[in-house]
C-alpha cells in the first residue's frame, strides 16, 4: 500500500512539474510574439515616465521624456527638467547631450551592446532568448512580468525586470537594476507604432560652446 502510495505521490509530482514547465514556456513565448511585434513595425514613437533610485544616497529623481525609433539603431530619446538629457543614436555614432552642463559624449554604436544596452531592449531590438536567461514571474488580465538576467556580465545591467502588454504586444514598463544596486524604471504612457517621423532627426547639431568628450575609439 505504501508502495502505491508512494508511486502516486512521485507521479503527481512530476506531473505538477510538466504542467508548470509548459505553463511557463507558454508565457515565455509571449516574448518571441512581442519581438515579432517589434520586428513588423516600420518605427515608433512614445511618452514615458522614469525613476532614477540612487542607493547610496536613498534618493530618487523622477522625469518625463519621450524617444523615437527607426531599425535597427536610429533613437532619440529626451528627457526633460530637473535634468535634461538627449541620447541620439544613427549607423554611425552615439550622442549623449546634457544641455543643463553644456557637455556632450560622443561614443560608437558598440555602447548599445554596454552601458545603453536598455535602449536595444525597450526598442525591441534585443534578442531576449539569446541574451538573457528569462523566468517568468507574474500576469494579469492584460500584462505579464518576466525577470532577465544577462547571460553575458554588464554592470550597467544585471537584472531586468520586464513587463509587456500582452493584448497590443509591446513592452509597457522595464525596471534595471545595477552593479550598484541603482534602479532606472521607465514606464511608457502612450505608445504609437508607425508614426510619422524625420529621419533627420536622428542627426545631431550641437551648439559651438558645448565640451565634447570622445569615446568614438573605446
Amino acid at each position: 500500500m505504501k508502495k502505491i502510495f508512494s508511486q502516486c505521490l512521485l507521479f503527481a509530482l512530476l506531473l505538477s512539474c510538466i504542467l508548470v514547465s509548459s505553463a511557463a514556456a507558454a508565457e515565455i513565448s509571449l516574448l518571441r510574439e512581442v519581438e515579432n511585434a517589434y520586428q513588423d513595425m516600420k518605427n515608433f514613437k512614445a511618452e514615458f515616465k522614469q525613476e532614477l533610485f540612487h542607493r547610496e544616497s536613498n534618493t530618487t529623481q523622477k522625469r518625463a521624456g519621450s524617444i523615437e525609433f527607426m531599425p535597427e539603431t536610429f533613437i532619440y530619446w529626451q528627457t526633460e527638467a530637473p535634468d535634461r538629457e538627449i541620447i541620439v543614436s544613427n549607423e554611425n555614432e552615439v550622442w549623449n547631450y546634457l544641455p543643463d552642463e553644456e557637455l556632450a559624449y560622443h561614443y560608437s554604436t558598440k555602447v548599445l551592446d554596454t552601458s545603453h544596452a536598455v535602449l536595444s531592449v525597450i526598442t525591441g531590438q534585443a534578442k531576449l532568448e539569446d541574451s538573457f536567461e528569462v523566468e517568468f514571474l507574474s500576469k494579469t488580465d492584460s500584462t505579464q512580468e518576466f525577470v532577465l538576467y544577462p547571460l553575458e556580465s554588464n554592470p550597467q545591467m544585471v537584472e531586468i525586470t520586464l513587463t509587456v502588454n500582452s493584448k497590443e504586444k509591446r513592452i509597457q514598463k522595464i525596471v534595471v537594476l545595477d552593479f550598484f544596486g541603482n534602479l532606472n524604471t521607465i514606464e511608457f504612457t502612450k505608445f504609437t507604432p508607425n508614426a510619422k517621423l524625420d529621419k533627420k532627426h536622428f542627426y545631431l547639431e550641437l551648439p559651438e560652446d558645448v565640451e565634447v568628450e570622445e569615446h568614438i575609439n573605446d
